[in-house]
């Protein structure tokens, strides 16, 4: 007849069976799994987790049904707003450096304008770090933004970032050829350079019914 170390070693395989499928399947503590397989001498790796089942997940449901988050009406640190934005971008900026900007949300507002876009803004950490310090103090991006704000995230007036030389002639994605629109006339400009746009914008009434 096995021992209960016998046993516990058998039933224990890296990479597919958990230290609690273990203890289930043998009838011990994990936690003596645990240190059964530690006294000789076997590497403890993560096991795969079964997916959840259809009654456990509606346990769950209705053991949180009512909850209320810890985070509710809590902000934040901005100390932390800032080392978690500097996690989670793609380019290697530090938090140190982001913290140079004094309205978080702003920044964050700038970094989603060219990183929810499938690549179309490749940009280097450098050339990152060159469009947050251009377009956060940048007039006319500080006026839609302004206004944006105000409107209550009115979809129209949402600023969107512009090929002032439309990428569909030959525009590219240099910062001098960047600039921003709200949303509305981002897409009546469309595919105009900026000097036929200008001559559209000064005779728009010609163009509407």
């Amino acid at each position: 007849m096995k021992t209960i170390e016998e046993k516990v070693i058998s039933a224990y395989i890296p990479y597919k069976t958990t230290l609690r499928e273990v203890s289930r399947s043998v009838g011990v503590d994990h936690h003596r799994v645990k240190r059964i397989l530690e006294a000789n001498g076997t590497s403890i790796v993560k096991g795969k987790i079964p997916p959840f089942t259809k009654e456990h997940k509606e346990r769950i449901s209705r053991a949180c049904k009512g909850r209320i988050p810890w985070s509710k009406g809590k902000k934040m640190p901005k100390e932390s707003l800032y080392k978690n934005m500097a996690t989670h971008l793609r380019f290697k900026v530090s938090a140190e450096w982001l913290k140079t900007f004094e309205d978080i949300e702003k920044l964050k507002f700038l970094n989603r304008a060219v990183t929810e876009r499938g690549g179309r803004f490749n940009f280097t950490a450098c050339e990152y770090k060159k469009y947050l310090l251009k377009f956060y103090g940048n007039r006319q991006f500080n006026s839609i933004y302004k206004k944006w704000i105000e409107s209550g995230g009115c979809k129209w007036l949402r600023p969107t970032v512009d090929h002032i030389h439309p990428k569909a002639k030959g525009g590219c994605s240099s910062l001098e050829n960047l600039q921003f629109l709200t949303w509305f006339e981002n897409r009546a400009k469309c595919d105009m350079s900026q000097t036929d746009w200008e001559k559209v914008k000064q005779n728009i009434k010609d163009y509407l019914i």
